[in-house]
């Protein structure tokens, strides 16, 4: 009788007297109307409320008060729209295009690697071809200013060393022989020096370089805290042998004399390449292996042969040396400031603009000041690149020419030519006449 009765009398009747009242009614009055009335009093009511009135509360309230009717009023419109208008939007929209797009663009991938930065723009907008050789000390037990070994002193440090490296190099695709920026990496302690990465490596300085392979190069960097102390650097340094054995000491300095050497052999002058060396320092070498130091390198940097005068640097021909002191270890810095600028500073021919010393290894503190000083001379300087490397040039070239350059090749020259004719012949003929 109902079935007969029901598709008889109104077929849409049915579905409202039989199944129930409220299901018929639904699509009977109205399934604009009465579906956003039912979800306002029924289990609807929150689905249809939240995502009107915020997207938010219906994720809280729904999957709570109504699983069933979330999923199909929700999962179509709410998690959309949040996506879109909320931080959801960057999972959705990001993971496909972002990482597809972004790493292809040059500048951002650097930024994708890791909190590292793009490539300076003096080497991504000028195509010079230059080396830079990273060298990176390894000692030291990573003090805070505390005087404690912390994980994060160690992290922060190579963090950075990474960061220096994405800093001067990008990817380059398309690219047959040598890289416009090659960049080698060399680690010291106290007991040895290694290159861990040439400057002629042929995944990263030779053919094709592609943003994952900066990617992998800025990891294995900037990851080194992890494969030299695996248990961490706290860890491994609570055994008193290890804390002991790589504690900065003068009887036994870092071998950065013998890193200068590597680095040394693995540059070409022929090449006729910029050629800079970024040198990161844990613990400071005492002043007999700091004069060693100047008196084997001072010359090589000036021509990068080994027989440089002053004012070589400014044909180009030799190298140019960026200085990098952190940590309590060295110790580097006087309460948090860059006070030991003048370390090592042969290296840098007395630029003390190329010298930069802090005694935390704080990362806002390095890009305010390391790696500025790694962008001045590597990335800004091409134009006046032979100022920096040679300060003594300019009264050279310039109104005191003679002043400078006599007193270098013969300091008996010059009063001799210069300061005048007379009180300079005089003398030079015949002092006693005179």
């Amino acid at each position: 009788n109902d079935p007969t009765r029901d598709p008889t009398a109104d077929p849409t009747a049915d579905p409202t007297t039989d199944p129930t009242a409220d299901p018929t009614k639904d699509p009977t009055a109205d399934p604009t109307t009465d579906p956003t009335k039912d979800p306002t009093s029924d289990p609807t009511n929150d689905p249809t409320r939240d995502p009107t009135a915020d997207p938010t509360a219906d994720p809280t309230t729904d999957p709570t008060a109504d699983p069933t009717k979330d999923p199909t009023a929700d999962p179509t419109t709410d998690p959309t729209r949040d996506p879109t208008s909320d931080p959801t939007a960057d999972p959705t929209a990001d993971p496909t295009v972002d990482p597809t797009t972004d790493p292809t663009v040059s500048p951002t991938v650097v930024p994708t690697i890791s909190p590292t930065v793009a490539i300076c723009e003096g080497l991504n907008d000028d195509p010079r071809e230059v080396d830079v050789v990273i060298l990176a000390d390894t000692d030291g037990r990573y003090r805070n200013r505390n005087d404690e070994t912390r994980d994060n002193q160690c992290y922060n440090y190579f963090d950075m060393i990474g960061d220096a490296m994405t800093k001067v190099k990008t990817s380059e695709y398309g690219n047959v022989g040598n890289t416009r920026t090659r960049v080698g990496y060399i680690e010291f302690d106290k007991n040895t020096a290694e290159i861990l990465t040439q400057l002629d490596d042929p995944v990263v300085n030779m053919n094709e370089v592609t943003d994952q392979e900066i990617i992998d190069y800025n990891n294995f960097i900037s990851q080194r805290c992890d494969d030299l102390y695996p248990t961490s650097p706290e860890v491994f340094f609570n055994d008193t042998t290890n804390y002991e054995s790589h504690a900065c000491d003068d009887a036994t300095p870092t071998k950065l004399y013998d890193a200068l050497a590597l680095a040394r052999s693995q540059i070409n002058p022929a090449d006729d390449r910029e050629t800079f060396l970024v040198i990161f320092s844990n613990c400071r070498v005492p002043a007999t292996e700091e004069q060693r130091i100047c008196t084997e390198y001072e010359d090589y940097i000036r021509d990068g042969y080994g027989n440089g005068a002053a004012g070589n640097n400014q044909l180009g021909d030799g190298i140019n040396v960026v200085m990098i002191g952190m940590g309590n270890d060295g110790p580097f810095g006087v309460d948090g400031q860059d006070a030991d600028d003048d370390y090592i500073e042969c290296l840098a021919e007395n630029d003390t603009d190329r010298i930069w010393t802090h005694n935390s290894r704080d990362p806002e503190q390095f890009n305010d000041g390391g790696m500025g000083a790694i962008i001045s001379t590597i990335c800004e300087r091409r134009p006046t690149k032979s100022p920096t490397v040679d300060p003594t040039i300019d009264p050279t070239s310039d109104p005191t020419r003679d002043p400078t350059r006599d007193p270098t090749a013969d300091p008996t020259k010059d009063p001799t030519s210069d300061p005048t004719a007379d009180p300079t012949r005089d003398p030079t003929s015949d002092p006693t006449k005179d």
